[in-house]
């Protein structure tokens, strides 16, 4: 199956662009996602605090034990993935992410992002559509950094595609190649700020295992499509 055309402003062309205008701006990347990071732990951490705050003043019954403790377990998981996720794509930025693949099929990473991204898009009743050809080839890459590069790429385009709509993810081959795609109609204008962060980590991310990552910013279109070799 051949590839759909992926029609892309010159400007805004994959990996290549976003890695020259990311490296010269390394600094300012690693700011922004300081910035991104101490605004999103707060919420998990808040409620570590309000809720320790609540046990030390005994002001909490005993029989909701079971309850807190399950909060707080929930919340200080969320800090740890946080956590991670930050030291991992300050490492990308700089360039000296530790490589450790392993074989992956590409149906399986696009079904652990369909699965996670499924509670944002349930409330703005948006749906995905999967499509994969059979026989797709192997890749190879770290099992975990892929499903959060994948899971990444389907956030950014559900956060900017209109409410209600359908989320296109297809995935092709085409001699030693393989193709994921993920797409749908678009409401606004460019890609946000925060899109553009995740974007631009995405393509450090990508280009360490030989993929690129092609954006599609056109007005009324939301689309990102990745591409690597197959593994021999």
């Amino acid at each position: 199956m051949t590839a759909p055309a992926f029609d892309v402003p010159e400007d805004r062309a994959g990996s290549a662009w976003l890695a020259r205008e990311g490296r010269a701006r390394q600094g300012e990347l690693l700011v922004a996602l300081l910035s991104r990071y101490n605004h999103d732990v707060r919420t998990p951490l808040n409620t570590v605090m309000s809720w320790t705050h609540l046990l030390q003043q005994d002001a909490v019954d005993g029989s909701r034990s079971r309850h807190v403790a399950d909060v707080l377990a929930r919340n200080a998981r969320e800090q740890a993935v946080m956590l991670d996720e930050f030291v991992d794509d300050s490492r990308a930025v700089l360039g000296v992410l530790a490589k450790d693949p392993v074989a992956l099929r590409i149906e399986d990473l696009v079904a652990h992002a369909v699965e996670r991204t499924a509670p944002l898009a349930t409330p703005r009743r948006m749906s995905f559509r999967v499509q994969s050809r059979q026989g797709l080839p192997g890749i190879e890459g770290d099992e975990q950094r892929l499903q959060r590069l994948v899971r990444r790429l389907l956030v950014v385009v559900t956060h900017r595609a209109q409410e209600g709509a359908a989320v296109d993810v297809s995935s092709c081959s085409e001699a030693d190649s393989a193709a994921l795609r993920i797409e749908g109609p678009a409401t606004g204008g460019d890609w946000s700020d925060a899109a553009l962060l995740d974007l631009r980590i995405s393509s450090f991310v990508a280009a360490l295992y030989g993929v690129e990552l092609a954006i599609d910013g056109a007005p009324g279109r939301a689309a990102v499509e990745l591409r690597w070799r197959a593994r021999p």
